[in-house]
């Protein structure tokens, strides 16, 4: 099963004739056909040994559309002529986050998912711009847009201030909060259905994606502003409050919202790595930009028993799972680094 919810069945056969062999054979059980194809791709070019995993993570990293994105990357920035068009740009965003909260609530499964699979594209900069993942991003984190300076209807030349509707951004919050934290949107009851609960399983993951993507665009929205291509840089023009703060008042507002820790949430999914390995990977991610833009947060950490509970996980991803072992292993240097700098004090 891929992070993309993409199950695989692989099976080795034996060959009976004269030339000796191992046929390798793929099936897709359930997932993205697309998303099949590209891991079939890589898994049977290894079968022959054409692939190299090396330079393959050298050259792309550990992100399989890390080609295809920045193609989009590069057709999003030559389609701006200048920055007047921003402001179409926030206005589209809103309206996509508003189309994602009338999916998200719902009470059909599939439309929750589309729902939380429309947030994973808004908040991820590779696929939709940095403006876009930036107010999306604020909107999970904190149920508002209103920290963000910049957002004009009309330009910076009229500097008309938009005006947004935020019940709907306070809904995609506190949906987002309840799926990590209880598994569950709202006051829907636990689900007696196998089915359903594999579904609430996939829709938990989406969330937790979520949730990841908008700490690491708060983290590292100067490294997003960078065009991933050799084309030319151009400055944001929007100014956001700093990611201390962003998660300050998310780690704050989110445990007085949900009565629930959400940093023991996150540690508590982590140790279940050898069970979920693939929601374990972004807790850990989720754990670590918290840890980095907080003190408080690293501290609280530590008192949890984060590193005990990161270094079990990081044997886990050692033997099975990459992308588990290198947030782990991040995880680790920042509450390192946090004794260190205790130590110093």
């Amino acid at each position: 099963m891929t992070s993309e919810g993409v199950e695989m069945h692989l099976s080795l056969w034996k060959t009976m004739s004269e030339k000796a062999g191992i046929v390798v054979e793929l099936q897709r059980r359930k997932g993205d056909s697309i998303v099949f194809h590209r891991y079939s791709r890589f898994i049977l070019d290894a079968a022959i040994g054409d692939f190299n995993t090396e330079q393959h993570l050298e050259t792309h990293g550990q992100d399989l559309d890390i080609v295809y994105s920045k193609k989009v990357q590069r057709l999003l920035n030559l389609d701006r002529t200048g920055w007047s068009s921003t402001a179409a740009e926030y206005e589209n965003a809103v309206i996509a986050i508003e189309i994602a909260h009338g999916l998200l609530m719902k009470d059909r499964m599939d439309a929750r998912q589309l729902g939380l699979e429309s947030l994973c594209l808004l908040t991820d900069p590779k696929k939709t711009g940095i403006t876009t993942a930036l107010i999306t991003s604020h909107v999970v984190l904190l149920g508002t847009a209103t920290g963000i300076e910049g957002l004009y209807a009309n330009g910076e030349d009229e500097k008309e201030e938009l005006v947004l509707d935020e019940a709907p951004f306070q809904g995609i919050r506190q949906a987002i909060l309840s799926l990590v934290q209880f598994g569950r949107i709202g006051d829907d009851e636990d689900f007696d259905d196998e089915d359903d609960e594999d579904t609430m399983g996939v829709l938990n993951n989406l969330a937790l994606a979520v949730l990841a993507n908008s700490l690491d665009v708060v983290e590292n929205q100067d490294r997003y502003d960078e065009n991933p291509e050799e084309t030319e840089k151009k400055p944001s023009a929007i100014r956001t409050p700093s990611s201390s703060s962003v998660a300050g008042a998310f780690l704050e507002e989110s445990n007085e919202l949900s009565k629930s820790e959400i940093l023991s949430t996150l540690i508590s999914e982590l140790g279940k790595a050898s069970q979920k390995p693939h929601n374990a990977c972004l807790s850990a991610k989720c754990i670590g930009s918290l840890c980095r833009a907080s003190k408080k947060a690293k501290r609280r950490a530590k008192e949890l028993g984060a590193k005990q509970v990161v270094s079990t996980a990081l044997e886990v991803g050692v033997r099975t799972h990459l992308k588990l072992e290198t947030e782990c292993k991040n995880v680790t240097k920042v509450l390192t680094a946090v004794v260190r700098e205790e130590d110093e004090e």
